[in-house]
């Protein structure tokens, strides 16, 4: 039988804790419903915060992955678009060449055609020189990508390992300056680093492989494990590369016609590279899709551990904004228990 005391209140202290319990439900609900989240810290749901903050730290990663990977699309993007003009220049002196190579042209002639190819010519120089990607030197060869061996690698993945890497090859880099496309990687050239010039008519040599005697127009130091230019001359020093070879080239038929070999493997080059980038890119893109649908599947786990699921907060929110509100009140009635001892005074 419930007895009547003064000291200890039961129904009160029942009252107070189901009033906590309501009012912590109802605070978990709106915190929930404003934050978005089921999981705002760790005692909401230990293991599922650990394994959301992994996946979290997942997410980051596939971002910033995803950013590498548009960079690297960026970097091809410009090296080709430069590799483009330089081949449409090659055309140009090419059909120049062959224009030289017919007997019908004379010595004006002739200089008009090589005032062109040299003109363009430098502005191949020109462009190889000047062209970068954030600091990064594409088509001059003298990058660290280039020099190295090592090329450019990608970073689209979240992990270390080759597997989390695309790598952008050395040759990439290479230098596409008139220097390297007539001579260091030509076929014809037998890629021996120095220009070529004429030879008096008597000798049998070929025109074009009569190499400058005691002179090279680049000299190469090997010191450090790649070719480093330390010196440029031309027999005494005030003819520059490209006017060496205008000069071998440009003086009558034969000459012209010869060097067609060279220009068709320039071009072969270019080509070469073009398709390569090409290549890359389709396979850099690849990754980046991956990467997406990858970033997207993490996301989508993560969500159905974290995220509040806002029907289920809005009634728990509805259910212990009443629970509180009738505990409250029954309190209040739990308060004025004691008073009736009073009555039997």
């Amino acid at each position: 039988m419930a007895s009547i005391t003064i000291n200890t209140n039961l129904a009160s202290l029942t009252a107070q804790r189901n009033l906590s319990i309501a009012t912590s439900g109802m605070n978990t609900a709106m915190e929930r419903l404003t934050t978005g989240y089921r999981i705002n810290s760790g005692k909401d749901d230990a293991a599922g915060s650990a394994v959301s903050t992994i996946m979290e730290a997942q997410i980051s990663g596939y971002d910033v992955a995803e950013s590498n990977g548009s960079m690297g699309l960026s970097l091809l993007d410009t090296s080709e678009g430069v590799l483009d003009i330089v081949n449409s220049y090659l055309q140009r002196i090419r059909d120049l060449t062959e224009q030289a190579a017919n007997g019908t042209y004379g010595t004006n002639s002739m200089r008009a055609i090589r005032i062109e190819v040299e003109q363009r010519m430098n502005e191949i120089n020109r462009l190889c020189s000047v062209i970068d990607f954030n600091g990064i030197q594409l088509l001059d060869g003298t990058s660290i990508a280039s020099r190295s061996g090592n090329g450019i690698n990608i970073q689209v993945g979240n992990n270390s390992g080759k597997a989390n890497v695309i790598n952008l090859e050395a040759s990439l880099f290479n230098s596409a300056k008139c220097t390297a496309l007539f001579v260091e990687h030509n076929e014809h050239s037998g890629g021996m680093g120095s220009w070529y010039t004429r030879v008096d008519a008597s000798q049998t040599t070929s025109a074009l492989q009569a190499r400058i005697n005691a002179s090279v127009v680049e000299e190469y130091d090997y010191s450090e494990g790649y070719a480093a230019i330390v010196g440029s001359n031309y027999a005494d020093g005030t003819i520059t590369c490209i006017t060496a070879i205008c000069d071998a080239v440009y003086t009558d038929e034969a000459t012209a016609r010869e060097f067609l070999y060279y220009i068709d493997d320039a071009i072969e080059n270019v080509t070469n590279r073009t398709s390569l980038i090409g290549a890359y890119m389709n396979r850099v893109e690849s990754a980046v899709d991956a990467i997406s649908v990858q970033k997207e599947n993490i996301v989508s786990s993560n969500s159905s551990i974290k995220d509040a699921d806002v029907a289920i907060e809005s009634s728990n929110y509805l259910k212990f904004q009443i629970l509180q509100q009738s505990a409250a009140t029954l309190l209040s009635t739990a308060n004025q228990q004691p008073s009736i001892a009073l009555n039997l005074i």
